[in-house]
């Protein structure tokens, strides 16, 4: 058995193993505990902590081991030089990690880690410590039993195992995920160095006035004559779910080139921008994005531009932000739920089941009594979908998705996309994704929801069209009203009651979605085929039923031929490989010019 006597763990360093073994436990399962229940511990990804904290307990647990073999009276220490060669390597990687995780700032990391040194050194020491006093047995003729003075056979056979299973299982464990740490910290290291922050990180008050954090703002052509000013319209860009800002700076660029400043808005936990303490209700996202907004500060009036769930978050802020400041809203393939619109498109039960529950609502027209149930489209869809955003966010501290998110072709501008690679690789971004997804992929609709009123519910009814979604808000476009604006309304508006905004919207949807030609699309399986034209008529209609409810006065422009900029057929990623024709496109509706050759 071991002998706790003098000089082994209860000495003055064992007792320091002891201790710092024990708070390595209690870091890594608090951390495992709060991110489990999808709470938040720190300002940041808790899970790089928890993998930190989860090698240290283990070089704890290590040099415990060690230094009990060295000055226990039973046994030998065995491997004696891997045991040092190990340790060396663990203490270069605590240099490494501390080194990396410190440089861009991560200061709990890099204290987590630079604590690897003393359970490190420790082994290395009374490694070598071992390895002499084997030298002076054998010089003197002593035997050299692994187990020695043991009590009974069961510890003998304790003992073999302890020195030939621990050692090897530890030492994979801590020197695969040690190696995958400090590859991430140094990369992330280079990364920061590399690349710097284009924007202005604006400081954000939430949670009732509690809580602060920030968020990465992006301006292009907003020079201070422009501020000063305050009257020409601002573009402000918003990403689709999962995207950083780089994803739409080509666009951002192409506005400015023509004349019109543009800004990114980085939403929480994504490219530059701070993650908060807190789940990010949708609620209080695009408040904090007004609150950027005007701490920016950006005072002229704005035209949203949303790009996927980005166009969903600028009908959010129409809602429940500060809608009298917006002057026009361009969506750029925007659905208000993509995956409900799928799980409709193909018949599926539970969806069937959903939308005859929100048709039995009964609205009231304002968001205040609004009654709208707790909806979920395909809820099994949706949890595996959380649960792979989970997933990721836990492993991302350790390199293993570096290898993913690296097919960009066609990506403009080309010289950045080293910094767009960069920003899906980070820790955060999985994290970003997991929060703002919210468990289910229905939490930014479901409180689009709660804003439906009578007259548009009643025209989707008469178009039996399942979903839902509010008009603009009334007033909103009165602006255009002014003969002072310097942007004009497009002509050709048709008043309908499911709206009473007059605010110049602007759809623009690539056409490749809505081809219902399968081998065009080079699908060959005649189950997925049926599949795909069922999708391809539900989001060609779907874009239709945006443009007769959102505003009196919206256009719908479907991107079906070649474009000039690099003669190829309109694609789901053309707002990152077509900016400059689709800014374009975009400021010469928005004015009143004739559309951009390519769009019908």
């Amino acid at each position: 058995m071991w002998y706790f006597r003098k000089h082994t763990i209860l000495s003055i360093p064992g007792l320091v193993l002891v201790l710092l073994t024990i708070t390595y436990g209690i870091a890594f399962f608090t951390y495992i505990g709060f991110s489990a229940r999808r709470g938040r511990l720190i300002k940041g990804n808790e899970f790089t902590d928890m993998w930190i904290a989860l090698i240290g307990l283990l070089l704890g647990a290590q040099a415990l081991f060690v230094i009990s073999a060295y000055r226990a009276t039973s046994r030998y220490l065995y491997w004696t030089i891997v045991w040092m060669i190990y340790g060396a390597i663990m203490l270069l990687f605590s240099l490494l990690v501390t080194g990396g995780y410190g440089s861009i700032g991560d200061g709990s990391a890099a204290a987590w880690a630079i604590f690897w040194l003393i359970p490190s050194a420790s082994i290395f020491f009374y490694a070598a410590k071992a390895r002499r006093g084997y030298a002076v047995d054998r010089m003197m003729g002593i035997p050299e039993y692994r187990p020695r003075l043991a009590e009974s056979r069961g510890m003998v056979l304790f003992y073999v195992a302890m020195d030939n299973v621990f050692p090897w299982l530890t030492w994979t464990a801590c020197l695969f995920f040690g190696l995958l740490v400090v590859i991430q910290a140094l990369c992330l290291a280079n990364d920061h160095r590399s690349y710097d922050r284009p924007g202005t990180l604006v400081p954000i008050q939430t949670n009732g006035g509690e809580d602060w954090y920030k968020l990465h703002v992006w301006c292009v052509g907003y020079d201070a004559d422009i501020q000063a000013k305050g009257k020409a319209p601002v573009f402000v860009l918003l990403t689709d779910f999962g995207m950083p800002s780089t994803s739409m700076m080509g666009l951002a660029q192409g506005i400015a080139n023509s004349g019109h400043p543009a800004c990114i808005v980085d939403r929480p936990g994504y490219g530059w921008s701070e993650p908060g303490y807190w789940d990010q209700n949708p609620s209080d996202v695009v408040k904090s994005i007004n609150q950027a907004l005007t701490k920016y500060p950006i005072n002229n009036p704005i035209v949203l531009v949303g790009w996927g769930d980005g166009g969903v978050w600028s009908q959010l802020y129409m809602q429940e932000a500060d809608y009298t400041r917006v002057v026009g809203v361009v969506l750029l393939d925007t659905y208000p739920n993509l995956e409900i619109l799928q799980t409709y498109a193909l018949n599926r039960t539970t969806t069937l089941q959903n939308l005859r529950q929100l048709r039995s609502v009964s609205l009231s027209g304002t968001s205040k009594t609004n009654t709208i149930p707790e909806v979920h489209f395909d809820e099994a869809l949706e949890m595996s979908a959380s649960r792979m955003f989970s997933n990721w966010r836990a492993v991302s501290p350790i390199a293993l998705h570096r290898a993913r998110n690296n097919k960009w072709t066609g990506f403009e501008p080309e010289d950045s996309l080293g910094m767009h690679r960069s920003l899906f690789r980070n820790n955060l971004y999985y994290q970003a994704k997991y929060f703002e997804y919210g468990g289910t992929g229905a939490k930014l609709y479901q409180i689009l929801l709660s804003h439906v009123v009578s007259a548009t519910d009643a025209v989707l009814v008469y178009h039996h069209w399942p979903l839902r979604w509010p008009s603009f808000r009334e007033g909103s476009g009165s602006a255009f009203t002014s003969p002072k604006s310097s942007l004009t309304r497009r002509a050709g508006g048709v008043p309908l009651p499911a709206s009473n905004s007059k605010l110049p919207v602007l759809l623009i949807a690539s056409g490749k979605q809505f081809d219902s030609n399968c081998r065009a699309q080079g699908i060959t399986d005649s189950e997925e085929c049926t599949k795909w034209q069922a999708f391809a008529w539900f989001y060609y209609r779907q874009q239709i039923e945006y443009q007769q409810t959102l505003s009196q006065n919206a256009a719908f422009l479907l991107c079906t031929s070649a474009v000039s900029e690099d003669d190829k057929l309109c694609d789901t990623d053309f707002v990152w490989t077509r900016p400059n024709w689709l800014a374009a496109a975009i400021v010469k509706q928005l004015f009143g010019q004739s559309p951009a050759a390519g769009t019908k």
